[in-house]
């Protein structure tokens, strides 16, 4: 049986097979041997190029919010009165008035301790005045309990802007107490004076009042108008 069917399809099968060995030798000449990639492979590098493309195209608007959200974090506060250092500080958000008061080389042995809000929050232009003791009369508790801001926390911490100075001829004694320097007497001897020579010309008339030198003068004149 097997016999006739190979005498009846010999030619055929021969052809058959010769043709289809002559088709495996052209693709596997054609075929290149070298730089082949594997599906996964190419899926790693096509990855690859993705991320790096993402990375480049993301990276500068990340520098820029960063920075811009360091500028935004600068905070600066004026520290003065009992402390050993004043001047203005820069704090990060969320510090409290007791670190501003260790960025001005802490207390001097005559801060009234007794009327700071050490837990108080520092805000951006804030005012920080530490009082001496005795300075403060009648003080009452629930000014501890304020925020930077509130009238009743006037002589320990002010949210007065860089633009709103202290007007040496019309300010209260509460006013001029802010002034860094500028204690319970000197406050009484700036109003006398005031009165007696009908106010201050200029900022430099100041240094007239008994008392205040050029390096008091030099410490608050920034805080001053006439």
């Amino acid at each position: 049986m097997w016999e006739e069917i190979w005498e009846k399809y010999q030619k055929p099968i021969i052809i058959g097979s010769i043709l289809m060995a002559a088709i495996l030798l052209v693709v596997s000449l054609l075929r290149p041997k070298n730089n082949v990639q594997s599906p996964q492979e190419s899926s790693e590098v096509m990855m690859a190029g993705s991320e790096a493309q993402s990375s480049s195209v993301t990276s500068s608007p990340s520098t820029d919010s960063v920075q811009k959200s360091a500028r935004k974090q600068k905070l600066m506060v004026d520290v003065k009165g009992a402390v050993k250092k004043p001047g203005v500080y820069e704090v990060k958000p969320g510090m409290r008035v007791v670190d501003g008061i260790e960025l001005a080389g802490g207390l001097t042995e005559s801060a009234d301790r007794k009327n700071i809000n050490m837990a108080l929050q520092l805000s951006d232009q804030q005012v920080v005045y530490i009082p001496i003791k005795g300075e403060i009369k009648d003080f009452d508790p629930k000014q501890l309990m304020g925020t930077a801001g509130n009238a009743g926390n006037e002589s320990l911490a002010s949210s007065s802007s860089a633009g709103e100075l202290v007007n040496i001829n019309t300010a209260d004694k509460n006013a001029l107490l802010t002034l860094n320097g500028i204690g319970d007497k000197k406050a009484d001897q700036i109003i006398s004076y005031r009165e007696k020579q009908g106010g201050f010309k200029t900022i430099d008339d100041l240094k007239q009042v008994q008392g205040i030198g050029d390096k008091i003068f030099a410490g608050l004149k920034d805080s001053i108008t006439v």
